[in-house]
């Protein structure tokens, strides 16, 4: 496994700044650059741990500030408000993810294939960037927020999308799932969806415990699953900017 550092990661969008982390690999030339856009909690250890795995299969990993200023909600009280606040501004959400990928950018040498991955409600802005004709080697959503499109976006993507998904999420159902199904058919998009049985929201954060019966659940198995999912995508995407 490739070791590394992490530094703060500044960018902003008009007077809105932002401050993000990035993990630098120990390596001159990156495989990928990553944006990975984290649940609720922000930087979180999870998000963190998740930007150690993408090191060590050699990337660059930006995680982004999902709020502004530099905000990590640290109480579950607070789910609510910070994630009713970026539904109700998705567009933002895209333009401040468009920051933060040029930023990224700066920081990894030219030709370097950039992917944005998207947990929970990081997920629902990475697909709503990448409705927003985003110019990106990739999109990858894991245990994501899924959302159709809104009204007035784009349904066409120009990027591969990799959507990972338990089959029991209760903040994603089935019925939500086979809505971006039917959208991403529709549009004619490439995208591949890899569904997990027996498998809850949050099925990749092992603070969510193991309990069936509850909303958000840990699975290892299926954590598993979608790390090497994740990597192999990777993979694929950085081949194909290879031989462009």
């Amino acid at each position: 496994m490739n070791e590394g550092s992490s530094n703060r990661f500044d960018y902003s969008v008009g007077e809105q700044q932002y401050a993000g982390a990035l993990y630098n690999a120990s390596i001159a030339e990156p495989d990928a650059a990553i944006v990975l856009l984290p649940d609720w909690r922000g930087q979180s250890a999870l998000a963190g741990d998740h930007a150690a795995y993408l090191m060590g299969i050699g990337c660059t990993v930006a995680i982004a500030d999902l709020y502004g200023d530099g905000f990590n909600p640290d109480n579950p009280e607070q789910v609510g408000p910070m994630v009713k606040r970026l539904l109700e501004n998705r567009a933002h959400g895209v333009t401040a993810l468009a920051a933060c990928v040029a930023r990224l950018r700066q920081e990894v040498p030219v030709g370097t294939p950039v992917i944005c991955l998207g947990y929970s409600a990081g997920g629902m802005i990475a697909l709503d960037y990448a409705r927003s004709g985003a110019d990106v080697a990739g999109i990858i959503l894991c245990s994501a927020l899924l959302k159709t499109a809104a009204p007035g976006m784009d349904t066409r993507i120009e990027a591969p999308v990799l959507i990972l998904q338990g089959t029991q999420d209760q903040v994603s159902p089935m019925t939500t799932i086979d809505s971006v199904i039917a959208e991403m058919d529709a549009a004619g998009n490439d995208v591949r969806f890899e569904l997990y049985s027996q498998t809850h929201h949050a099925f990749d954060n092992p603070e969510a415990g193991t309990d069936p019966t509850a909303r958000l659940v840990y699975s290892p198995r299926s954590a598993r699953r979608a790390r090497l999912a994740i990597a192999r995508f990777i993979s694929e995407a950085a081949a194909q900017v290879g031989d462009a």
